[in-house]
């Protein structure tokens, strides 16, 4: 939703448009074409089809639901026109004569003629009347009312324009009240509901965030139960420091964790504290602590233009579209030291800027913000682009991370699902057997991390609601995602047969290999061809790396027909762009609903287009691997042997790495590398995907190959890695370079025994570095290995050594030659 409010408040009227039409074509006016629109009736998308305007034209126009009928007929047959812009007045009515009759109109066919005359001749005899109307009016003001719809052709801010031209500070901000109010009333919950947008109230569910205290220098020392993070509470958490404004805020959070969600419930709460209308107070701390900011912005940057630099330009030029008057009373606020400001800036990693542009950032990745002032800003990114960024934080920076939903909200989530998406009553039965049924399926442990995140614990519900199930892995997610999509799509009978028949039809030409878990479903199977087309699409020209994150549909029409992009958006895999400050129409943009899917339609994709050795020549760097970690867990979810190459290349360039090198020595004394922890963490998704992917035995699951140089587990890592560490110490520790296991339990399901961890240290030929943190665990080493002769850095703290294991530890450490770093602290 744009932040002037949805695309049907920033159109121009029931009848009204901005075209200027060729001055041969006078009989087909503006109050001509309206007239007509009155008597079609139902069949209006009939006879525009005939009349040559696109079916997802027809469908944008049709799914507004705030348009009737004949503003619904009026807007379609202005599209025709817009078509039609080189074609004679002569041509155009035998057009729509024919449409007519061939849609059996025949009566307002004849009529259209006597239709077009009457028309015109009213509009001159108003022509007259508006003339001499004009100077009396022309002093009058329009009056303006925040929280209200445009009662013109004009915006929000054009209105504001017109009325304030002095530019005064307290009316812009009621204006941009009025604009976030709107950005906030509808957001993008799922393409799987019943409706295209949803109130955030209805779906909303509290995410878990916790301040990373490494960055401000609070990390902890060896030898210390310091935590290194600590929960945010209240927003004194997130935005102040000492009682101080915090200067950055830098929220990261993994792929569909809520990060774009969180940040327009910022501003829904910015909105709640300074409601012009409003003198209530409320009791949520969130909502009061935002009466501290005069204002707040949000920009949402995969729409931002790619020559953009600058904060104050992207809020000016795309936010406000270029109002010069607005640049000024924005430059003041953000400048002037007594106005508080938050900017909200979403998408760090989806920000995608030109070459040239780049040479003007004054830090790698992150826009230039000078001569901003009073200001916090808030920037939500995944992991991986704090490597680029973290050198540059400060004391007066925070750093915090979006954890996911915990328990309590998972339960929260599921009931206004039941509720708000399937609208049952609480007090039926069938509520209370479903959420009976769906919330003992999600306790399953195996799918903690998933239920975690916001989107597919979504996906996982409605899936569950309909009975099938959602796997074990993000590839059998997402297949059973799309399934769900197809299947809902064909209840609302969006799909025509036509279009699934043609689908099929070239699906089946497809004689290319085709990832067996993506075909195995029956829907899926019969829509590859499309899929196929819209992962080309998703994955853009990687090797150039030109990943694209919005789309023209201009650009589409070269992708793909018309009826794969009738199904893409019937479907909900494409939607509509609404992007702030966007007024210009025929424009159109879609995007993929959320990037995850993106991703997921790349590595399909690439999964049957791209040679493997093109695809690890662009995996040069840890960066760059990162970047794309989402498309390698899905890849790894679709062809396991795939996915055991690239863990070989990836293991590779960890191994070149200056970085994860210097890390292996353990110098510093510092066992927690970000690198190298988002770098393993990926890897472990990545085997995940591979075990719970295949459905042969446990034997043949554990014989793909896997490769892992460096493993670190700790005690703030989730079960999921802890389980993945253990079954990788077990059967794939060959090439482990370094081993970090800090505080990490020893009994049962979730934890690590020291009988798997002496059976890795026994076997692992290629072992560097290896700290042992056993405080709290009672870990206990029985035997020393060998391999401790050649270690490079030996840290072992709080454990328990038996003695001839501390004999053999004695002896390793004498013949060592090699060394460079010991630390033997509380051993037992």
């Amino acid at each position: 939703m744009g932040i002037f409010g949805s695309k049907r408040e920033r159109r121009t009227p029931d009848y009204q448009t901005t075209r200027d039409y060729d001055k041969g074509r006078d009989q087909l006016t503006e109050n001509g074409i309206a007239e007509i629109s009155k008597r079609i009736g139902g069949e209006w998308m009939l006879v525009c089809v005939s009349l040559g305007v696109k079916q997802y034209e027809l469908d944008q126009i049709n799914y507004d639901a705030s348009l009737d009928v004949r503003t619904k007929v009026f807007k379609g047959l202005h599209r025709w026109l817009e078509h039609r812009a080189e074609a004679t007045e002569d041509d155009l009515i035998e057009e729509l004569q024919q449409a007519l009759n061939d849609n059996d109109r025949k009566d307002l066919a004849d009529d259209i003629k006597n239709i077009l005359e009457e028309s015109k001749s009213n509009m001159n005899t108003n022509r007259g009347k508006e003339s001499s109307m004009s100077m009396s009016n022309k002093d009058k003001e329009i009056p303006y009312q925040p929280g209200t719809s445009p009662g013109s052709s004009m915006s929000v801010i054009q209105r504001w324009m017109r009325k304030h031209k002095g530019i005064a500070v307290k009316e812009f901000r009621e204006t941009l009240y009025d604009m976030n109010y709107r950005e906030t009333q509808r957001i993008p919950v799922s393409p799987l509901q019943k409706t295209s947008k949803m109130s955030m109230e209805e779906i909303f569910a509290p995410v878990s965030i916790r301040e990373d205290l490494e960055y401000r220098g609070k990390g902890r020392n060896i030898g210390t139960q310091e935590k290194r993070t600590k929960p945010v509470i209240c927003p004194d958490d997130m935005f102040h420091i000492d009682g101080s404004m915090a200067k950055n805020v830098f929220m990261l959070g993994d792929a569909a964790v809520g990060k774009s969600v969180f940040c327009l419930r910022l501003v829904e709460n910015w909105c709640k504290a300074n409601n012009p209308k409003s003198k209530n107070k409320s009791s949520s701390v969130w909502v009061a602590a935002f009466k501290k900011y005069d204002f707040l912005f949000i920009v949402q940057l995969r729409h931002i233009n790619k020559s953009r630099t600058s904060v104050i330009d992207m809020i000016c030029n795309d936010v406000f579209h270029s109002h010069p008057e607005c640049r000024d009373v924005i430059c003041r606020v953000i400048s002037d030291l007594k106005y508080r400001c938050l900017i909200v800036i979403d998408g760090l990693d989806e920000w995608k800027i030109s070459d040239d542009a780049k040479q003007k950032l004054r830090i790698e990745g992150l826009p230039n913000v000078e001569n901003i002032k009073n200001c916090t800003i808030l920037w939500s990114m995944r992991p991986w682009v704090m490597e680029k960024i973290s050198d540059f934080i400060r004391n007066d920076d925070r750093v915090v991370e979006i954890q996911g939903l915990d328990t309590e909200s998972i339960n929260i989530l599921i009931e206004n699902i039941l509720v708000n998406f399937y609208e049952l009553d609480k007090k039926s039965s069938e509520y209370k057997e479903k959420i009976r049924e769906i919330t003992k399926k999600a306790q399953d442990s195996n799918l903690k991390s998933m239920m975690q995140i916001p989107l597919m614990a979504i996906a996982c519900v409605q899936i569950w609601y309909e009975g099938k199930d959602v796997g074990k892995c993000l590839t059998g997610l997402y297949v059973a995602l799309i399934d769900l999509l197809i299947r809902r799509a064909n209840q609302k009978t969006a799909l025509s047969t036509d279009i699934m028949n043609k689908l099929t039809e070239e699906s089946s030409k497809l004689t290319h290999h085709l990832p067996q878990n993506i075909t195995q479903n029956k829907n899926l199977k019969k829509i590859i061809s499309v899929l196929l087309k819209l992962g080309k699409i998703a994955h853009g020209d990687l090797l150039t790396k030109e990943t694209h994150l919005v789309f023209h549909i201009e650009d589409l029409e070269d992708s793909l027909e018309d009826y794969e992009l009738d199904f893409a958006l019937k479907t909900g895999l494409l939607s509509k762009c609404e992007a702030p400050g966007t007024f210009n129409e025929e424009n159109v943009s879609v995007n993929f609903f959320h990037k995850s899917i993106q991703e997921f339609l790349a590595a399909i994709y690439i999964h049957n287009h791209i040679d493997v050795d093109d695809l690890n020549k662009h995996l040069s760097s840890v960066k760059v691997i990162m970047e794309l970690g989402n498309v390698l867990i899905f890849l790894s979810g679709i062809n396991p042997m795939l996915g055991s190459s690239i863990s070989q290349h990836i293991a590779n360039v960890a191994n070149d790495d200056t970085e994860v090198c210097r890390y292996r020595t353990f110098r510093d004394i510092k066992y927690r590398n970000d690198k190298v922890e988002l770098l393993y963490k990926l890897q472990a998704s990545c085997y995940r995907e591979i075990i719970h992917s295949q459905t042969n035995t446990d034997n043949k699951q554990h014989a793909v190959p896997y490769h892992v140089s460096d493993v670190c587990v700790y005690d703030d890592s989730d079960i999921d890695t802890v389980r993945t560490t253990a079954d990788i110490l077990t059967h794939h520790h060959a090439d482990i370079k370094s081993l970090c296991l800090v505080k990490v339990p020893t009994d049962g399901d979730n934890g690590i025994p020291d009988s798997i961890l002496t059976q890795c240290l026994d076997h692992t030929v290629s072992l560097q570095s290896l700290w042992i943190d056993g405080l709290n665990t009672n870990r206990t080493l029985y035997k020393i290995s060998d391999r401790f002769s050649s270690l490079t850095a030996l840290i072992l703290f709080s454990i328990t050594l038996t003695p001839d294991a501390i004999g053999t530890l004695q002896t390793t450490l004498q013949s060592n030659t090699v060394i460079q770093t010991l630390g033997l602290v509380n051993i037992k």
